[in-house]
This record gives structure tokens, C-alpha cells and sequence, in this order.
């Protein structure tokens, strides 16, 4: 099983449902899935309407190096993740 997987079961364990994922890999780049929309981009800040949530991202040099219907990759400098 993966850990992504794991991670699904210790949440459903938990009574809690999974809308999205956000992993990020050691400040260079983020996974980003549950993504219904993009609201707004730009190399310091980009801002991303999940199902429940406004997820923000903020860095430098940021680019979306992936995007598909719910999914993205951003590369750059990952300073701060929230959720509003």
C-alpha cells in the first residue's frame, strides 16, 4: 500500500473525508490534488479554490509545472502553504 494510500485509511479511520492533498517536497515543489479551479498566478504568489477551501501558496520563482483537471505541480522557492 501506498503512503498516500495509508494516509487515506488513517483519515477515513478518523471519520474524516479527504477533499484534497498537498505534499510538498522539500520547499522546491508541490503537489497539489482536489484543485477545482485556478484563481490566480504569479512567480510569488498563486491561489488555487479547492472543494472547501482557498488553498494560497506563496515564493519565488513559482511556475505550475503540471496542471490537469484536479491536479498540479508548482516548482520554485515554497515559502508559505495555507488554507483560508
Amino acid at each position: 500500500m501506498s503512503m498516500m494510500q495509508e494516509i487515506d485509511k488513517l483519515m477515513l479511520d478518523a471519520g474524516a473525508s479527504v477533499t484534497y492533498r498537498i505534499v510538498n517536497l522539500a520547499g522546491n515543489k508541490l503537489y497539489v490534488e482536489g484543485i477545482k479551479t485556478v484563481v490566480s498566478f504569479g512567480v510569488e504568489e498563486m491561489d488555487f479554490q479547492l472543494k472547501n477551501c482557498l488553498l494560497s501558496v506563496k515564493g519565488e520563482n513559482l511556475k505550475i509545472n503540471y496542471l490537469d483537471k484536479s491536479t498540479c505541480v508548482l516548482e520554485g522557492k515554497i515559502n508559505l502553504v495555507e488554507t483560508k
